[in-house]
């Protein structure tokens, strides 16, 4: 396969000393047999106003499902996210190429070169490049789990759509070893991978979805599915877990969702019931997993918590130690900021009573400190 790549920017070189903003012009251009004179994937571009925190912003990568595009994308994480720089490209076709799509594109190759470029940029972190996949997009973030080798990937997101058969069958996960096709066995993906086991991974699917099977088998979008629970505990033995898959798991927010959690939240999969679409508590978890602002509350300075909160999650009283004598204000926020407890904190070790909420995902604010806590 012939590929090129241009890169063309507002400014004369690319170098460290060179910031990603909101109106920095990147293309890249793939040829393929549909394309033999290239395709030039558009990029839009959110960075967040101000200064760059010290190791620079983390940036996410958005991709859109079937027959959207990377605009789309941005309007929809641009308040969610409102600490990363984000970044979406528009498939050829409005889709990516997974196995049955009109796109044969080569979007990997693509990933690959647009991770190297934010790499370069001196106000992103180049070791917090994540990825949100939606739909036909998670599709291509599981691929991108799977294929990918670049370390600075460190979070991946794959909404409504969870692994399927192609990229995963007979005991290990695979890669196309050139074109898709849908009329050979599982796509074309016959080349075994061993995926990188360092990064974090949340799935979201929800169990009345019409379009991807919850319960796994066959899909109106041309592959067969895993189970969803099955997939992420797929993963989550590639990252290192030992155990036996969950068959049961923590129920919080409203609505409600179901969290699966392995490996202290490094891969989690979250049930709901919101079709094929995401509610407000799944959402919530997305911007609390990816530490956006210091998860919620507004609070944009990056500083690490140096406060130590445990048993998290709690069935009722949680202890938290890091302080001196003197007083400190707390409050206990909810997923929609409000505010649900309040106090002082007197002492070096101090214990904080949730029994009175209900089960669901909180933030403990503390001075300049917020820290997410979970009531079993």
């Amino acid at each position: 396969m012939r590929t090129l790549l241009y890169i063309f920017l507002f400014f004369p070189t690319l170098g460290f000393s060179q910031n990603l903003t909101s109106t920095t012009n990147i293309n890249i251009t793939k040829s393929w047999s549909q394309e033999p004179s290239g395709y030039n994937y558009p990029m839009n571009i959110r960075v967040p106003i101000g200064t760059a925190p010290p190791n620079g912003f983390p940036v996410c990568i958005l991709l859109h499902g079937n027959g959207g595009n990377g605009g789309g994308m941005i309007n929809q994480f641009a308040n969610l996210l409102e600490c990363h720089a984000l970044v979406a490209p528009t498939g050829y076709l409005n889709s990516w190429n997974i196995c049955a799509e009109n796109s044969d594109a080569p979007d990997i190759e693509m990933i690959n070169d647009l991770v190297n470029l934010l790499q370069g940029y001196s106000n992103i972190d180049s070791n917090k490049i994540r990825i949100i996949g939606s739909s036909n997009g998670a599709g291509l973030a599981n691929n991108i789990f799977i294929e990918n080798s670049n370390t600075g990937i460190d979070i991946i997101c794959a909404i409504v759509s969870h692994l399927n058969e192609p990229q995963y069958h007979l005991g290990n996960f695979h890669k196309p070893n050139a074109l898709t096709d849908p009329l050979s066995s599982f796509c074309g993906y016959d080349n075994v991978v061993n995926p990188l086991a360092t990064r974090k991974y949340l799935s979201i699917s929800n169990d009345n979805d019409l379009v991807i099977p919850y319960a796994g088998g066959t899909s109106v979008v041309g592959v067969d599915f895993l189970p969803a629970e099955t997939a992420a505990f797929y993963i989550a033995e590639n990252n290192g877990f030992t155990g036996s898959q969950l068959t049961s798991g923590t129920t919080m927010g409203s609505p409600q969702v179901t969290e699966y959690s392995y490996l202290s939240g490094a891969v989690v999969h979250i049930k709901g019931d919101a079709g094929h679409s995401t509610n407000v508590t799944q959402r919530e978890y997305i911007k609390s997993y990816f530490s956006d602002c210091e998860v919620t509350l507004g609070i944009n300075d990056y500083k690490p918590n140096k406060v130590k909160v445990y048993p998290n999650p709690t069935n009722s009283i949680i202890t938290v130690t890091g302080f001196s004598d003197q007083v400190n204000q707390y409050s206990v926020f909810n997923i929609l900021g409000q505010q649900v407890l309040s106090g002082s904190i007197t002492s070096k070790i101090t214990h904080i009573d949730l029994s009175e909420l209900v089960s669901n995902i909180y933030f403990l604010k503390i001075n300049d400190q917020v820290i997410k806590i979970i009531r079993k």
